[in-house]
């Protein structure tokens, strides 16, 4: 038996998710659970999201889609009718782990709550993604993840000084949501394991942005003071054009002596024009390194030498001299990294519908005894619907019925 088959191949996945939660089943699918993606008939939202494979919209086209649920099983089935949800209770029944991205009250509502859920299944664990969680007077909000990163602080963090706040490209404080959903669901499976008891486990993306603002509520909560980006603070985690794009530099924090010395020795020995300037202590003392005027005069020198030499020659250069620098990588650059080549970090997934190849990120973790994988192509609609509904002891006359009344898509 393989490694693969040792990892999570006893675990069934329910993922009821659309542009909210996929990667966390993902998780699951990449260490060789059964992933079952359920869909509604006219398909995940996902599958309408670009961008496109060729720049050509389509159901089976979508770069997220095609990522975040390689590895999955496909079903279409309709919750609105009776036996489409006796169908879903049928495979809560046999799950491990229910992810899902409805609105708070929606299973409830059409009979299908977790009481009802963990009456049939006991050890069903019921993981709920959403914006602000099950509970609480933002519950029933519309949000999405701009309202999501913009509430929780996210936004606002990545600004600097007065300048309006910047978003982060994609979804990220939906994936920040979905990677705690996996962690959460993984111990409330592990205590499952343990007691044959699941539980509902309640996700809110807010929650999740908030964890990801580091300490700037503890400098309000402490210091009175509300903390951005230093993107204009002289050498502290600054951003400069250089030959081929950017690259970021820390060439101090706080007043770290020992940081600024390496620094400006790097600059005389490269004879940079005015490195002189760089030789004098008040460079330690934060207050100087914050005012405009210093802020642009060390831009002005070092931007001299930057704009002599491309990215990857800086990075070897600052890394030679101790020096934190590091070089703002585009799409293209990550593709050609030599340590993400050296893990063997990308992977390639031929599409037969597409007649192509598509490369993707691989493993999010490199475990010694346990084997990634991205799985196979992510499904058609409704792909393995008649497959699923045979394991759960529809025949092939039930199946086409089912089919005909608009209750589930056979791909």
């Amino acid at each position: 038996m393989n490694a693969i088959n040792d990892s999570l191949s006893s675990i069934r996945v329910l993922d009821f998710t659309g542009e909210l939660g996929p990667y966390a089943a993902k998780l699951y699918a990449g260490l060789g659970a059964d992933v079952i993606h359920l869909e509604p008939l006219t398909g995940d939202p996902m599958r309408q999201v670009g961008p496109f494979f060729q720049n050509t919209p389509g159901m089976n086209r979508s770069l997220q889609f095609l990522y975040y649920n390689a590895g999955k099983k496909g079903m279409a089935l309709d919750l609105e009718k009776p036996q489409g949800r006796q169908i879903f209770l049928q495979l809560c029944e046999k799950a491990d782990l229910l992810l899902e991205s409805f609105v708070p009250g929606y299973l409830d509502n059409l009979g299908m709550s977790y009481d009802r859920l963990s009456a049939i299944n006991p050890r069903l664990v019921q993981t709920s993604i959403t914006p602000f969680g099950n509970f609480g007077p933002y519950r029933d909000l519309k949000g999405s993840d701009l309202i999501c990163s913009a509430m929780g602080g996210f936004l606002y963090l990545a600004g600097i000084d007065h300048d309006k706040p910047v978003r982060s490209c994609d979804n990220q404080a939906y994936r920040m949501a979905e990677a705690y959903a996996a962690v959460g669901s993984s111990i409330a499976l592990l205590f499952a394991n343990r007691t044959g008891i699941g539980q509902f486990v309640d996700v809110a993306c807010l929650e999740a942005v908030g964890m990801a603002l580091e300490n700037a509520a503890q400098y309000w909560d402490l210091e009175g003071v509300i903390r951005r980006g230093r993107g204009k603070v002289a050498g502290e985690a600054t951003i400069h054009p250089c030959k081929d794009g950017y690259l970021a530099i820390v060439a101090i924090m706080g007043k770290n002596k020992v940081m600024w010395d390496p620094f400006v020795n790097w600059m005389k020995e490269e004879g940079v024009e005015e490195w002189e300037v760089f030789d004098n202590d008040k460079w330690i003392d934060v207050a100087y390194r914050s005012s405009k005027e210093v802020y642009e005069t060390f831009c002005r020198i070092f931007e001299k030498f930057t704009m002599k030499h491309d990215k990857l020659t800086l990075y070897e250069k600052g890394q030679a001299n101790k020096v934190a620098l590091t070089p703002v990588s585009n799409g293209r650059d990550l593709l050609e990294n030599p340590q993400l080549r050296h893990r063997e970090y990308w992977k390639t997934v031929y599409h037969p519908d597409l007649s192509a190849e598509i490369t993707y990120p691989g493993a999010p973790y490199a475990l010694g005894d346990l084997t990634w994988r991205l799985g196979n192509p992510a499904p058609a609609l409704g792909q393995h619907t008649a497959e699923i509904l045979k394991e759960l002891g529809y025949s092939n006359s039930d199946i086409e019925s089912f089919a005909k009344e608009g209750i589930v898509h056979v791909g």
